[in-house]
């Protein structure tokens, strides 16, 4: 079955990696990074997460687990992102992208269960039941 919103999250990676490959976007927009070499490479690994989505949303069945596993990488971020953003000097706009985060995460974890019929360990592990 095909979840448009995972898909649409996909597509929100590629903004946010073309924005992080372009340092005049993200320094307008108020976030701090101090060596453009690390937005291209989180730009990378945002690319590869939008393949991901956009590919897994568009059979959740097939490819859930994957996308739960995501979601994890999703809450990794937002555990990263959020204090850089609000306590250190990376731009609140970096604190909100953690948030963001945090609730793709959500949406992932609400979603691929209720799509696939099957519990969290089941998709950790790949079961089918």
């Amino acid at each position: 079955m095909r979840s448009n919103l995972i898909i649409y999250s996909g597509y929100w990676n590629i903004g946010l990696a073309t924005t992080l490959l372009c340092p005049p976007f993200y320094l307008f927009l108020g976030m701090n990074i101090n060596q453009p070499v690390w937005g291209w490479v989180i730009s990378g690994f945002l690319l590869y997460t939008s393949a991901t989505l956009i590919i897994g949303g568009r059979d959740v069945n097939k490819y859930g687990s994957l996308i739960v596993y995501e979601a994890l990488l999703r809450f990794i971020a937002s555990a990263l992102l959020i204090p850089a953003g609000l306590l250190y000097d990376y731009g609140a706009v970096t604190a909100f992208v953690g948030f963001t985060d945090a609730l793709w995460g959500i949406v992932y974890l609400k979603t691929v269960p209720a799509i696939t019929e099957r519990n969290f360990s089941q998709l950790l592990l790949d079961k089918a039941e």
